[in-house]
């Protein structure tokens, strides 16, 4: 997604052998997005990016490295406020465990993961025929078993008040999980897999997840990139919803161009409307002016139920500091 160029606003020498770094990363991107949905088209020039990131670091003695982000956004233009983005804080111990606690819009695991072989391009399929990103408070903690293999495992809850918890959410049942992953990369070749179990289910509840399996696998063969990937959610009805995603990465000297292709099949439900199978195809490129400044462009089309059918294309200019 987002390229950063860090600019360091202080560094401060402390005593004691500790060291504490405040780095500031922004982007801002203004472009053109064209929509059709069933002959109807929205269309329009417009802002389409603009945040900024604080972090700072410090090492602590005793426990290893404490990371903290925050990022403000405006990317809706001119506004009277601001709104929050992600932030997180994340201790690294010298041993190589990783935690971390944080207020995230996570990323697609099939559209920005593995699976993507990198062709997300600022936009992707989650949300179109795959499933949309949400926003969550998240504690995970991950640590290398092998040079070649890290586990971690999190969990992860609606985006409410500390104390709240997902299942006091107003005016709804929100389901909270834990995931555990297995993570291994080798040379060219990087895979995971995972398994997520859910909370708050309502009995026979055909959008109440079960659990969910996981797992992706990609390949860097020099002249391309490439990838796959599944998801495979259970319901307490007993229907499932399995997704995957093909992606395929190509370098060109300064540009690169990519393309995805997304499936999602629904199965088991008690009516033959709710089992369906819908597709999404992205086209999609990047030409990097510089390294801060970058064009980024694409088209897709995809089913997005109810008999619509959607197609769009898009580009901007990204300049980031």
């Amino acid at each position: 997604m987002m390229k950063k160029t860090l600019v360091a606003l202080a560094a401060v020498a402390a005593t004691g052998g500790a060291f504490a770094q405040s780095v500031l990363t922004g982007e801002i991107a203004y472009g053109f997005s064209s929509t059709n949905a069933n002959n109807v088209t929205t269309s329009g020039f417009g802002l389409d990016a603009a945040d900024i990131t604080f972090a700072a670091s410090e090492e602590v003695e005793g426990l290893g490295k404490l990371s903290v982000s925050l990022n403000i956004d405006s990317h809706a233009g001119r506004a009277t406020g601001m709104t929050t983005g992600d932030h997180s804080m994340t201790l690294t111990t010298a041993g190589g465990l990783k935690v971390v606690a944080g207020s995230v819009q996570g990323a697609s695991y099939l559209g920005q993961g593995i699976a993507s072989a990198g062709t997300s391009y600022d936009d992707n399929l989650s949300g179109k025929n795959i499933s949309a990103r949400t926003n969550n408070d998240v504690v995970s903690a991950s640590m290398p078993l092998t040079d070649t293999l890290s586990l971690s495992v999190s969990h992860t809850e609606a985006d409410v008040a500390l104390g709240t918890g997902s299942a006091l959410a107003v005016g709804a049942t929100t389901q909270r999980y834990n995931t555990a992953s297995l993570t291994f990369k080798a040379g060219q070749l990087s895979a995971d897999g995972g398994y997520r179990s859910y909370d708050n289910q309502i009995a026979q509840g055909t959008t109440s997840a079960n659990t969910q399996s996981r797992a992706s696998v990609g390949y860097d063969l020099g002249v391309a990139k490439i990838g796959a990937g599944m998801t495979t959610t259970t319901y307490m009805y007993g229907n499932t919803s399995t997704q995957s995603l093909l992606g395929v990465n190509v370098p060109l000297g300064a540009a690169k161009v990519g393309a995805q292709y997304g499936q999602n099949v629904t199965s088991g439900n008690a009516t033959s409307t709710s089992n369906y199978t819908r597709t999404g195809l992205q086209l999609g490129g990047q030409y990097d002016f510089s390294k801060r400044t970058y064009l980024v462009a694409h088209w897709n089309s995809y089913d997005a139920g109810n008999s619509i059918n959607t197609t769009g294309y898009y580009f901007a200019l990204y300049n980031t500091f």
